[in-house]
This record gives C-alpha cells, sequence and structure tokens, in this order.
C-alpha cells in the first residue's frame, strides 16, 4: 500500500486541463486516474428557462411593439385639428356644427389605429420573428410555452398578444 504522498504524486500526474475533469477510484488497492468527458446535451442555457438577457430581449421588444403608436398617432392629432380648421374655415360653420368633428374625429381615429396595428404587425412579422425563432431554439422553447410565461409576466403584455395575434 502506497503511503499519501506517492498518492498525491501520482495524482498530480493526472491532473487534467481547464474545463476537463478526473474520476479517481480504488481498485484493489491501487488510486486509479481516468479522464471523464462529459457531454452536454443542453446548451449553456438551460433548456425551457429564460434567463436575465432573453427576459432582456424580450422586455425591449415589447417596448419598441409599444412606442410605434406615437408618431402616427401625433400626427393624426394635427391632421385632425387643421382639418377640422380648414372645414369650418371653408364652409363658414360655427361652434353649431360640433356633430360634424366628431364624425371626423372617428375617421381619423380608426384610420390612425388600422395603421398603427398594420405598422405593429409589419414590424413584428419581418424585424422580431425571426430573431425571436432563433432565440427560441437557442432556449429550447416553443411558442406555447414562451406564451404561457408572458402571461405570468403583465408587463410584456404586447408581445404576447403580438404572439397570439400574428403567429
Amino acid at each position: 500500500m502506497n503511503n499519501p504522498y506517492e498518492d498525491l504524486e501520482y495524482l498530480a500526474e493526472f491532473l487534467p486541463e481547464e474545463g476537463e475533469s478526473v474520476i479517481v477510484t480504488r481498485r484493489r488497492g491501487q488510486l486509479v486516474c481516468e479522464s471523464y468527458f462529459e457531454t452536454h446535451a443542453t446548451p449553456p442555457a438551460q433548456a425551457g428557462l429564460i434567463d436575465r438577457e432573453f427576459y432582456g430581449r424580450l422586455t425591449t421588444i415589447d417596448t419598441r411593439l409599444r412606442i410605434l403608436w406615437h408618431t402616427p398617432a401625433i400626427i393624426a392629432v394635427l391632421t385632425y385639428y387643421w382639418a377640422c380648421v380648414a372645414f369650418h374655415r371653408g364652409f363658414g360653420l360655427g361652434w353649431s356644427a360640433w356633430y360634424l368633428d366628431l364624425g371626423l374625429a372617428l375617421i381619423v381615429g380608426v384610420t390612425c389605429l388600422g395603421y398603427i396595428q398594420q405598422r405593429r404587425k409589419h414590424y413584428f412579422l419581418n424585424a422580431i420573428c425571426p430573431a425571436l425563432q432563433k432565440w427560441m431554439i437557442d432556449h429550447q422553447l416553443d411558442k406555447y410555452t414562451l406564451i404561457a410565461w408572458l402571461a405570468t409576466h403583465r408587463n410584456l403584455a404586447t408581445l404576447r398578444q403580438a404572439l397570439t395575434r400574428w403567429t
């Protein structure tokens, strides 16, 4: 039987490189060192889990989808205002024709909402979907698992609605 120092010298000869593993077993009173290579079935990000980076990307996507309404809404309000001014000046109408302004507001509002939805859909399908599918493959998530996870996070409601509506 070897003394402990001889055993340590024997083990020192088999120390692995960084990131490798060694299994030390005792067989018939002798220490036996064997290299151990662990095969990873899952990528570094654990399968089915959403890490901080992926959560950050989802939050960014949701924010971008939410802010797509700003510019069209401002343009619609300005268009509505100047259309009302032109309409009242052009036809010489006073405040008594306020109901015509409501009709014009309805037309401008519906047109603006339709344009915003069209813009969101186009941005989602062309810019977000390809990247989102790649990230879902990297994290081994399917669409329905992601939607279920998004349902538990109210701050990502816009992204969840886009996923359920357009995919």
